[in-house]
């Protein structure tokens, strides 16, 4: 890894320009500075043969060790032949499957990938031209 050039005094007094600046720490991690003055902390990757770019986090919120840090648990990952990106998406959409399913739940509908929650939609799904009664029978069982 490259020597560690930012410190936290730089990062603190870097100002904004009309363009975006970058402010390299090595390594692949730098401090984007948007013209309006947000800070972003990005890291640049390459896994099976493509560059990708992370957001590590928004500066201060997010200071520069704890960027360097992340950086490195990105890094692991990466070495281990893990697409940090790929994990943060999975790990995003199961956080909303949850949210969905504790919303279905206070609404008094199923869970989502539930037994109930299929079973309902199959008896959707195949019971549209069954008699009324044939329907009532099936959905009682």
């Amino acid at each position: 890894m490259a020597k560690e050039l930012l410190t936290d005094v730089t990062v603190s007094n870097a100002k904004p320009t009309d363009k975006d600046k970058r402010l390299n720490d090595g390594g692949g991690l730098y401090l984007l500075i948007k013209p309006n003055g947000a800070k972003w902390w990005r890291f640049d990757y390459t896994i099976a043969g493509k560059r990708k770019t992370l957001s590590i986090g928004v500066y201060p919120a997010t200071g520069l060790a704890d960027a360097r840090r992340k950086a490195q648990e990105v890094r692991n990952q990466n070495a281990n032949g893990i697409d940090p990106s790929d994990t943060r998406k999975e790990a995003k959409a199961v956080q909303r499957q949850t949210i969905e399913n504790e919303k279905r739940i206070d609404a008094g509908l199923a869970a989502i990938d539930s037994f109930e929650f299929v079973a309902l939609e199959w008896y959707d799904k195949r019971m549209l031209t069954k008699s009324e009664s044939h329907q009532k029978r099936t959905l009682a069982l």
